[in-house]
C-alpha cells in the first residue's frame, strides 16, 4: 500500500515536473540595462532634455543613484530620477532629467536595487551631443565577481538555516528509531541546543546581508537599510523570513524545555522559510509553480546537507558513552530520507538552471554559468561520499563512517558557500548570452477621415528604416483620388524632418529615412487629395536598439531548457524507482512478533521474543562495556559507529 502511494506522489510530482518544463522561459537576473535612450555608444546633434534607462527588472527610485560626468571628468549636476513601470513586477524605465548640455562626450553612472531580492546593480553608458564617440561594447557580458561580504554573510545564513533543519531532522528520526534511551536523550539535548545556536546564527547573517547589500549604494548602510525594507516591495520578504528564523530559534528552545517530541511544527516552519528564501528571488514572479521548485529546492538542500552536518558537529560522545550500534541505526534510518532530498536537489536544480543560464556559451564562459558546474560537481562527489557512507553502515563488520560523514559534510558545507556565491551573482540569463533577435519591424493601423492606414517601420531598430503606408479608402466610390503621401518625423530630441513617400503599388507609399534616435518618435502620415482637407494621424512607434554581440559564440547559443527539462524528469523517475526499489528489498517483520516487530530496527525483528530479549540484554552490557572502555577517546559516536 505504502509502494503504491509512493508510485502516486511520484507520478504527481513527475507531471508537475513536465509541465514547468514544458512551461519553462527566459527570466531576468537582477535588474540589468535593457536599453537607454540616448544609446550607449550614440552621438545625438542636439542635446537630451531626459536620459531613459529601461531596465529588465523593476526597481526602487529610493534607492537609485545617477552621476553624470562630461568629456573633461567634470561632475554634471542632473534632476531627479523618476520611475515609470506598467506594473509592480514589469520591466522598469528610469527617467533622469539633464541640465542644457554643450557639445561633448559624456559618460552616464547609475547603481539602484532590484525591487525583488534588495541585490545591488549598476552601470554605465557613454553619449555624445554633436561629437563622435568611440564604439561602446553594447551587449558585452557585464559579469562582475560578488562581493566578498555580501557571499560571507550568504553562506552563514545557509549554514544556519540548514544547521537548523538538520538538526530537526535527526531529532525527529530518534522518535522513530528504538535505540538505548539514555542516548536517545543525550543525543536528543545536543541536537535541539545545536538547532537554537543554527537558528540565531542564521538570523544574524540575514540581517548582516542587508546591510552588506546596503552599503555597497554608499552613505550610512544602516539607514539605506532601513529604508529599503520599509519602502521596497522586497521588504516584505525580508521581514517575513527573519521572523521565521527567530521561530526557528524559539521552537527549538520550546522542544529542548518541553520534552516534547519532534514531529510536524518543526517541518512546517522549516517549509515556510524556504518558502520565504525563495519569494526573495526573482521566480516569485514567474508564477506559483516556479515558486514551488525554487522552495523545493532549497528545503531538499538543508535538509541534505544540514543532516549530514548536524551528524557531524552536533552528535560526540566522546564523554556521554554514546552507542556505536545507536548511531549506526540512526544513520541507516536517514538514508531513506537523503535519497529523497537528493532527487528533489538534482530535479529542481537541473528545472531552475535552464531558467537562469541562457545558453551553452553561459553555463561554460559566464561566472554564474562556471560556479554553476563547480556546485554540481560538488553535489556529485558528496553523493557519492554519502553512497559509501551508506554501504559502510550496512556492513556487518567495517571501518568506522565517521571519517566518510565528516567528508562528505564538508563538501555540503562547499556547496553552500557555492550557492551564496550564486545568489550574489548576475545570473547569465540577460540578452548578451542570446542569439540576437531578428527585427520584425512596427506596424500599426488607425483611421483618419474615411481612409483606413497602416504604417510600418522596418526594421524597427534605430538606423536606416523603411515606412511603408498603406492607404485606403472606405468609400466606393472614393470622393478623390490620392494625390501623395507626406511623413513628418519627430525625434525623442524633438527634431523636426518632412520626407515625402513615394508610390509603390496600388495603395502603398514607400519612404526610406534615418531613423538614429532610440526611443519614441512621432511620425505623422498626411494624405492629400485634391479638393479635400488633407487627412492626418499621428503614431507614436519607440525604437528599440538591436542587440549588439561583441563576439561570436564560442560554442553556441542553443538554450539549455530542452536539455535540463528531460534530465529533470529523469533523475526524479530514478529517484522514485531507487525508492521503491529500497522498500521492496527491505525485510519485513514477522507478523508473529507483534507489536515488538519494530525493534527490527536493531536486527532482532525476525527472532523470538525470548531471542530478542538475550540480544536487546546483550547489546545494554555490550555499550556499559564501552562506556567504560571509551570514557577517555575523543570522536564522535559515529566514528565508533563500527559493525558489530
Amino acid at each position: 500500500m505504502r509502494a503504491r502511494s509512493m508510485a502516486a506522489v511520484g507520478g504527481t510530482l513527475l507531471a508537475l515536473l513536465g509541465t514547468s518544463t514544458l512551461l519553462a522561459g527566459p527570466a531576468e537576473a537582477h535588474a540589468e540595462l535593457g536599453w537607454s535612450v540616448p544609446a550607449d555608444g550614440s552621438s545625438v546633434r542636439t542635446a537630451p532634455a531626459h536620459v531613459e534607462l529601461h531596465l529588465t527588472e523593476p526597481v526602487e527610485a529610493a534607492a537609485t543613484k545617477v552621476t553624470l560626468r562630461d568629456d573633461t571628468g567634470r561632475a554634471v549636476a542632473t534632476g531627479t530620477p523618476a520611475l515609470t513601470a506598467a506594473g509592480p513586477e514589469q520591466p522598469a524605465t528610469l527617467t533622469i532629467p539633464l541640465p542644457p548640455l554643450p557639445a561633448g562626450t559624456y559618460r552616464l553612472g547609475w547603481a539602484t536595487v532590484s525591487s525583488d531580492d534588495l541585490h545591488p546593480t549598476a552601470g554605465t553608458l557613454v553619449f555624445g551631443v554633436d561629437r563622435p564617440v568611440a564604439p561602446a561594447t553594447v551587449g558585452a557580458p557585464a559579469d562582475p565577481l560578488p562581493a566578498s561580504g555580501e557571499v560571507a554573510a550568504q553562506w552563514a545564513l545557509y549554514l544556519g538555516f540548514a544547521g537548523w533543519t538538520g538538526a530537526m531532522v535527526l531529532a525527529a528520526l530518534l522518535v522513530r528509531v528504538r535505540v538505548d534511551r539514555r542516548w536517545a536523550s543525550a543525543a536528543r539535548r545536543r541536537l535541539l541546543r545545536f538547532a537554537t545556536g543554527s537558528a540565531v546564527f542564521a538570523a544574524v547573517a540575514g540581517a548582516v546581508v542587508l546591510v552588506v547589500r546596503a552599503a555597497q549604494l554608499g552613505g550610512n548602510p544602516l539607514a539605506t537599510a532601513w529604508s529599503l525594507v520599509a519602502g521596497s516591495s522586497g521588504g516584505t520578504p525580508w521581514l517575513i523570513r527573519e521572523g521565521l528564523l527567530a521561530a526557528l530559534a524559539v521552537t527549538a528552545v520550546w522542544l529542548l524545555r518541553s520534552g516534547r517530541p519532534v514531529r510536524v511544527l518543526p517541518a512546517v516552519l522549516a517549509t515556510a522559510v524556504a518558502v520565504a528564501t525563495a519569494w526573495q528571488g526573482h521566480l516569485a514572479a514567474s508564477g506559483p509553480l516556479w515558486l514551488a521548485t525554487d522552495s523545493g529546492h532549497v528545503l531538499a538542500a538543508v535538509v541534505w546537507g544540514g543532516t549530514v552536518l548536524a551528524s557531524a558537529v552536533a552528535l560526540p560522545g566522546s564523554r556521554t558513552g554514546l552507542s556505536r550500534r545507536a548511531a549506526r541505526i540512526l544513520l541507516r534510518h536517514f538514508g531513506f530520507v537523503a535519497l529523497a532530498a537528493l532527487t528533489v536537489l538534482t530535479a529542481t536544480g537541473l528545472l531552475l538552471a535552464s531558467n537562469r543560464i541562457a545558453s551553452v556559451d553561459a553555463l561554460l564562459f559566464s561566472t554564474y554559468g562556471r560556479t554553476m558546474l563547480v556546485k554540481a560537481s560538488l553535489v556529485a562527489f558528496a553523493a557519492l561520499t554519502g553512497l559509501a557512507t551508506t554501504v559502510v553502515l550496512h556492513r556487518r563488520r567495517g571501518r568506522p563512517a565517521g571519517r566518510l560523514v565528516r567528508i562528505e559534510g564538508a563538501m555540503l558545507a562547499g556547496v553552500f558557500a557555492v550557492t551564496a556565491g550564486l545568489v550574489s551573482t548576475h545570473q547569465a540569463a540577460g540578452p548578451q548570452w542570446r542569439p540576437p533577435a531578428a527585427p520584425e519591424g512596427l506596424t500599426a493601423s488607425a483611421q483618419a477621415d474615411d481612409l483606413v492606414e497602416t504604417l510600418t517601420v522596418q526594421p524597427g531598430i534605430p538606423g536606416r528604416n523603411f515606412l511603408t503606408a498603406g492607404v485606403f479608402d472606405t468609400r466606393r466610390p472614393a470622393p478623390a483620388p490620392i494625390q501623395s503621401v507626406t511623413f513628418g518625423l519627430r525625434g525623442p530630441d524633438g527634431s523636426l524632418r518632412i520626407i515625402a513617400a513615394t508610390p509603390a503599388e496600388t495603395g502603398t507609399y514607400l519612404a526610406a529615412v534615418d531613423l538614429e534616435q532610440a526611443g519614441t518618435w512621432q511620425i505623422t502620415a498626411i494624405v492629400a487629395r485634391p479638393g479635400l482637407q488633407p487627412a492626418a494621424h499621428d503614431y507614436t512607434p519607440t525604437l528599440v536598439p538591436g542587440v549588439q554581440v561583441s563576439r561570436a559564440p564560442r560554442v553556441s547559443f542553443n538554450s539549455l531548457t530542452p536539455v535540463t527539462g528531460w534530465l529533470a524528469v529523469a533523475a526524479l523517475a530514478a529517484g522514485i524507482a531507487a525508492a521503491l526499489l529500497i522498500r521492496r528489498r527491505r525485510p519485513r517483520p514477522s507478523e508473529s512478533s507483534g507489536r515488538h516487530a519494530q525493534n527490527s530496527d536493531l536486527g532482532v525483528g525476525s527472532l523470538t521474543r525470548e531471542q530478542r530479549l538475550r540480544v536487546l540484554a546483550g547489546d545494554v552490557v555490550g555499550e556499559r562495556r564501552d562506556v567504560r572502555a571509551g570514557g577517555g577517546e575523543r570522536g564522535g559516536a559515529v566514528d565508533r559507529a563500527e559493525g558489530e
